[in-house]
């Protein structure tokens, strides 16, 4: 006599009877046994290593950009040779502005008194500044 034929195992989903393969359904625990169940794949661990690596670059990158756009802070030297500078550019153009004739009756004459005198009031006003604050700093750009 022959050996009898083991039946196929399967699963029934409806009560009309349609049969679907239980080792493909996701029914049955098939890959649990494997020694490297539950492990993370190596693609994916050298793709996590990537992406730190480039968030790393990338806030190094920020951490440089933020130094070199940080603000320096004018030594007491500096800050005076630069009021020396605008006070001898005021003098200059002051003399240049008493210069002037007493009586502008052209219209040339009369820009020219406007710009010298924009240009002083600017003077004066960058002069203040820079007598007022004691300690200033420069953006670099």
């Amino acid at each position: 006599m022959g050996v009898a034929k083991k039946p196929k195992p399967i699963y029934v989903d409806k009560r009309t009877g349609d049969k679907h393969d239980l080792e493909t359904s996701g029914l049955v625990p098939k890959y649990i046994n494997k020694k490297d169940y539950g492990i993370t794949p190596e693609y994916i661990c050298k793709r996590n290593e990537e992406i730190k690596k480039a968030q790393e670059e990338y806030d190094n990158y920020i951490q440089e950009n933020l130094k070199k756009a940080a603000m320096k802070r004018l030594s007491d030297e500096e800050r005076e040779a630069v009021l020396q500078g605008l006070k001898k550019n005021w003098e200059e153009v002051h003399k240049e502005f008493q210069s002037l004739s007493v009586f502008i009756d052209s219209v040339p004459k009369k820009i020219r008194k406007q710009k010298l005198e924009k240009e002083m009031k600017q003077l004066e006003h960058d002069i203040g500044v820079i007598e007022k604050h004691k300690i200033i700093y420069i953006a670099n750009k």
